[in-house]
């Protein structure tokens, strides 16, 4: 699977892009410790049109169904038949870790991936990310209604859709897929190797953290990764106002 625009992903953001990836604690020490990205089967990330096919691109599907002797309610079942098999296949052998494309924090992602008051979110570039993941595709997803493009799906194509719902994340993703990488089915992720001391620019401790957090970071990563201390720092939303 590559970064091919004839698959209907996007243009890949620009290489100086900042990505960050908002973690909570017990995740981030698995990173350091592991020294790997997790890469979670579709189905399991917890949107259930993750890799969706419905509306127009069902329609285009079923209308360009293989031409047959059989009859055309015999003709619309079989490729609904062969929608209902690939789909779910497609969800359980293909693997994915998110990142957001934004150029500063976001609020609601803190809130959302790290909960109240900790968490961290590692902070690297789109093109020192990519140029950590070996030949694996780095994509931009697009937010639009499921199946609004009248099209024969591709894997590539319906990984990097989500719902305008969801638009605020900016998401970019790293993609890959069992015909690829050769996993086995239905295991729940794999972990990739990654040096986070090679690619990771920033450590961000959680807004609304405590004192007692931030020194608890700084002594994880200090045992596991030394180099990156230095690069633990505040979040920018915990800076107070002048007055």
């Amino acid at each position: 699977m590559r970064n091919d625009s004839s698959q209907g992903s996007e243009p890949a953001p620009v290489a100086t892009q900042k990505v960050w990836r908002y973690l909570t604690f017990s995740r981030f020490v698995w990173v350091l410790q592991k020294r790997q990205l997790w890469l979670s089967r579709a189905d399991l990330l917890g949107d259930p049109w993750e890799i969706a096919l419905a509306g127009d691109q069902l329609a285009h599907m079923i209308s360009h169904a293989p031409s047959s002797t059989v009859s055309a309610w015999e003709k619309r079942e079989s490729a609904m038949q062969r929608a209902e098999r690939i789909i779910p296949m497609w969800r359980r052998e293909t693997f994915i870790n998110c990142w957001s494309a934004l150029d500063h924090e976001s609020h609601a992602l803190w809130r959302i991936y790290c909960g109240a008051k900790e968490g961290v979110a590692i902070q690297t570039t789109f093109a020192r990310l990519q140029s950590s993941i070996g030949s694996l595709p780095l994509l931009r997803v697009t937010y639009e209604i499921p199946g609004s493009r009248k099209q024969t799906p591709q894997l590539l194509d319906l990984a990097t859709k989500k719902r305008p719902m969801f638009e605020y994340e900016r998401e970019v993703r790293i993609v890959d897929s069992k015909e690829k990488g050769g996993r086995e089915p239905d295991v729940l992720g794999y972990g990739l190797d990654w040096r986070p001391e090679d690619h990771v620019a920033s450590i961000r401790v959680h807004p609304e953290a405590d004192k007692s957090f931030m020194e608890t970071v700084l002594n994880v990563v200090d045992q596991y990764a030394t180099r990156l201390k230095n690069r633990v720092v505040p979040s920018e939303m915990s800076a107070p106002p002048p007055f």
